[in-house]
Order: structure tokens, then sequence, then C-alpha cells
């Protein structure tokens, strides 16, 4: 399990909000760029803070979102995230940001933060697991590897309780064709009428799929339970914890979990 410190300093910036678009019915992709120029500098795998005054009550919030495209050099005042309506809070939030970009008001954002960013070598097999809207960190990880190796072993592995909630599955498909050492695997929880690729659980797929983890760099994204749970029963397979990497390891230290 690394933690290593990030070497980016945490700054405020001013944004503004480009666009709130649809990537289904409950998840949509927010494009945000500086307003002054600065280049937004993060690691891929980083998150940031959304400073929203959520009610427009003059009360601001600080919400965490990973960012969920790569930093690119030639555009580096702009990044997206991925925010899904799944409350009555989130979608407040989404409204909020349909009328800072209608309006052309700002948004602060603080960046970059996380010791879960992509930091491992590229030399070596990548295994890259999400549950739900973790999929976001594990695409901007993606893009990145892909970016600076396009011929790493790369094994994505996506499970969601819901055939509708594989909001991003072109997107992953386009990569396993156009890649070779990219393989992509969705998965489903339980059976689905419609469905017709993987069930169970995530470490259940990753056992019939893949025979040996001990060299595998492998980065998680999901609830705590999920992260460790994966963790323990793939350790049969070879993986190692300290080539595990998860923003979990810093919000929910394994000594204060439950035993899964």
């Amino acid at each position: 399990m690394n933690n290593a410190a990030t070497e980016l300093k945490v700054a405020t910036h001013a944004c503004k909000v480009v666009s709130v678009e649809p990537l289904n019915q409950a998840t949509f992709e927010v494009e945000l760029t500086s307003l002054k120029g600065a280049s937004l500098g993060f690691k891929a795998g980083q998150y940031l803070q959304l400073v929203l005054d959520v009610n427009n009550d003059g009360e601001f919030q600080s919400l965490s979102y990973t960012i969920a495209s790569r930093f690119n050099p030639e555009q580096p005042t702009c990044l997206k995230l991925i925010i899904q309506k799944t409350s009555e809070f989130s979608a407040k939030v989404l409204s909020r940001l349909h009328q800072l970009s209608n309006n052309q008001e700002q948004v602060d954002i603080r960046l970059a933060m996380g010791n879960a960013f992509l930091q491992t070598s590229l030399d070596l097999p990548h295994v890259l697991v999400a549950a739900g809207s973790g999929i976001s960190k594990i695409k901007c990880i993606t893009e990145e590897i892909l970016q600076q190796r396009p011929d790493a072993n790369i094994d994505i592995y996506w499970s969601n309780r819901n055939e509708h909630d594989f909001f991003l599955l072109d997107q992953f498909y386009d990569w396993a064709v156009q890649y070779k050492n990219l393989n992509f695997i969705p998965i489903l929880e339980s059976a689905g009428i419609n469905w017709s690729g993987q069930t169970g659980f995530i470490y259940q797929v990753i056992q019939e799929t893949l025979s040996d983890l001990s060299k595998a760099q492998t980065y998680l994204c999901g609830s705590p339970n999920m992260v460790y749970g994966t963790i323990d029963k793939l350790k049969s397979l070879g993986l190692k914890e300290e080539n595990c990497y998860s923003d979990v390891f810093e919000f929910a230290p394994r000594d204060s979990q439950v035993a899964v």
C-alpha cells in the first residue's frame, strides 16, 4: 500500500463552467476552465474540491470530485468532472452548475488532492478496478497511461448494479479495440434481462480472467469494503497490498474498518 506525498501544492482557482452535458439520464460531464488562464495542474487520479454555494444562499460548501480528464499540457487551463444525479443534494449541485454556466458566473476550485495518483512504472502490468462512479478516476488514469505508453498492459474492470449505469462503455470499448494490450471487462452485479456480459463480484471476475497478480500495479476505486475486500480476495493470485493504490487508504484506513 503506497502513501506517496503529492508534489503539487493545493491552490485555489476561479473557473468558468463551460458546459454541463448529459452522458446518460443521471450522469453529467462538467467542463471547467480557469478564468485567469492559470494552469490547473494535477496528476492523473487526483481529485479537487468544488467550492459551491449549492442553495444560492451565500453558504459555500467544499465538495470533493475526482478529476475525470488527464492533464493536457496543450490545454492546461481546462479539466472535466463527472457528476451523477443520485440524490436530492446532487441534483441541487448540478442545477447550480447549470445556473452558473448559463449566467457566466464563476466557481472556485481547490486542487490538486489525493495520493492515489498514477505513479507506477508502466513497464509493469496495471489492473484498474472501479465500482460505480469510481470509473471517473480510472478513465483519467487510463488516458494518462495511454498517452505515456500506448503499448502498456492494462486490465480494466468496472462493476455496476444496473445496466444503465455504464455511461462510458463506448469509450472503454473503443480503447480496447484501438490498443491491443488493453482489456476491458464491464461487470453487472447480478444478471440483467439484456445483459450478456460478466456478472458477480469484481474479485470473482478478476480471478476468472487473470492468473498472476504478483507484479500488478493495482488502482481501486469504490467503497472501503469493496477496496479492502477485493485486495484480500486477490492475494491468492499474488496481489501485494504495497502495489495497490486507492483514496480509501486515506479517508478510511484499514485499521478503522470492520473486518470484511
